[in-house]
């Protein structure tokens, strides 16, 4: 305001007043918007030009008031146990990842030795449990895989938050960009949250944009591992009947050479002359399967034949529509084998024993443990406390508990460069034990706890895009269950096995009553 030309008296008494008028004013503003901080805490000047967005909903209110209160449900009795950084080692900020035994590294240029003119990627899709990825990503890792033909694939619908750090582990969403990239291997992110047949269009629409015929995925609940000891005949849950071209493949492929014999082959050779001999022998071939879906190879044409997934089957009943349709139109899917898989609900509890860290002892942990009935015999009591002494001489087995280890393996070896062949070999055996051990672990319980992992993280409660955990796994199983529903109503047939089953045609899709009562 200016005073110029006014009598000297007025200007020395209107700019007190001119200042307590706009006191008041401020005043009554403050009061109008309700007498408390928030005014003050949502102006921009206050808050380095930003609102105050994360406190927009501390005081609401409930504008019906005549309503009854909200019923809430029961508070869980037993809590999980928070889960714990499985490779303290790489979380360092300094930190780089332990080589790997110098007869996996593979050699430069190995896809051009199979015919191939790329590297054919390995897509690994995340939704949640980061233990449980790190620990996939790291066993194809040490198992041989080169770090940057894999592609993880985070699809946990919180947009940038993981790039930028904004989680934290006990969030199930967190996924840790820092350490995916000391690994050295690739992050692509999906637009949004999608379901699994969603995710598998989104794989193939990738390979697609790239000029990718051929991929592989893999599920993030497995562990891998080479031949490293040569044959293996275990049978393991999730492994089917292997298919063999002939006498000679299934000696080839049954009694492999050892590491540091000539012949050896790790995991991803053997994935390489696996696409090699199918593009030699098979002209319409869709899936390439070793062990299930646990790890696939794909023809990228075969998918495309068919219309690719259906992505209103958001998760059970779409790998059987699609092996069906596949099936259907004349391409091949055979179950081969290229390496040891253990499907997979638990983590090892220190993933450097998977770089054959001699200091490290091989074991596992369960992410998200039963708890014990509180009516547990003595005896059961009495074995449990036995199990927890002498900890460093032991390693889990089948059924959770422990059992002794060779002591020997614990004599001093400074680093794992300076390890033999035969004394690397030792050590694999234990972790193939406990990789055997994990999953038998998984089937105890007649299938029932399968997926338990994925409900081994409960925290994230104001971090960005927060879901609730146990909202997220009940809406999981009610759009699996819808996908079920999708399937019957599709071919009017409620099993899996639709080729073997019935006489329905791939042109019968939504065109059939059902043929059950």
């Amino acid at each position: 305001m200016t005073l110029a030309g006014s009598p000297r008296g007025l200007r020395t008494f209107a700019l007190p007043i001119g200042l307590l008028v706009l006191s008041l004013v401020a005043l009554t503003l403050y009061r109008g918007i309700g007498g408390d901080d928030s005014f003050l805490r949502n102006l921009s000047i206050i808050n380095n030009g930003k609102p105050n967005e994360a406190s927009a909903h501390e005081n609401y209110q409930p504008t019906n008031t005549k309503a009854p209160p909200p019923k809430y449900k029961p508070t869980a009795t037993f809590a999980a146990p928070s889960v714990t950084d499985p490779f303290p080692l790489l979380s360092k900020s300094t930190a780089t990842p332990p080589p790997i035994p110098e007869y996996n590294v593979p050699r430069p240029g190995l896809h051009r030795e199979y015919g191939l003119s790329y590297i054919p990627p390995l897509f690994i899709g995340f939704t949640r449990q980061w233990p449980m990825l790190l620990q996939c990503v790291v066993g194809y890792l040490t198992a041989g895989w080169p770090p940057e033909s894999i592609y993880v694939v985070e699809n946990t619908g919180v947009q940038d938050s993981n790039a930028k750090g904004k989680l934290t582990l006990q969030n199930p969403f967190y996924l840790d960009h820092a350490i995916l990239r000391k690994l050295g291997v690739n992050v692509i992110q999906t637009p949004v949250l999608l379901t699994f047949s969603q995710m598998q269009n989104f794989f193939l629409n990738t390979a697609l944009s790239r000029s990718w015929p051929y991929y592989f995925y893999s599920h993030q609940d497995v562990l891998v591992f080479s031949f490293e000891d040569g044959p293996d005949t275990l049978e393991r849950d999730g492994d089917r009947e292997w298919f063999f071209y002939d006498e000679k493949d299934e000696a080839d492929i049954m009694r492999p050479a050892a590491a540091g014999q000539p012949g050896y082959r790790t995991i991803y050779e053997n994935c390489l002359r696996e696409l090699n001999q199918t593009l030699e022998r098979d002209e319409r071939w869709a899936f390439r399967w070793f062990q299930y879906d646990h790890l696939t190879l794909v023809n990228r044409a075969a998918l495309d034949a068919v219309g690719g997934w259906d992505s209103l089957m958001p998760y059970y009943g779409s790998d059987c529509d699609m092996n069906a349709r596949l099936e259907m139109d004349g391409w091949t899917m055979r179950h081969r084998r290229v390496g040891i898989i253990n499907d997979v609900s638990t983590v090892m509890e220190n993933l450097a024993a998977l770089y054959r860290d001699p200091n490290v002892v091989p074991r596992f942990i369960d992410p998200n443990p039963d708890f014990a009935p509180k009516d547990q015999s003595k005896e059961a009591q009495i074995e449990e406390s036995k199990e927890g002494q002498n900890e460093t001489d032991k390693e889990l087995s089948k059924d959770g508990k422990e059992v002794k280890v060779d002591g020997k393996r614990n004599e001093t070896v400074n680093g794992t460069d300076s390890m033999n062949i035969a004394r690397s070999i030792e050590y694999f055996r234990e972790l193939v034990n406990v990789g055997n051990d994990m999953g038998a672990y998984k089937y105890r319980d007649k299938k029932n706890s399968r997926n338990s992992w994925q409900n081994s993280q409960h925290g994230g409660v104001g971090e960005p895009y927060y879901y609730n955990p146990e909202g997220f796994a009940a809406s999981f199983w009610i759009l699996a269950e819808a996908g079920r529903e999708v399937f019957r109503q599709k071919w009017g047939h409620r099993e899996c096995n639709l080729v073997e089953e019935t006489a329905l045609k791939l042109e019968d899709q939504w065109l059939v009553e059902k043929d059950w009562e």
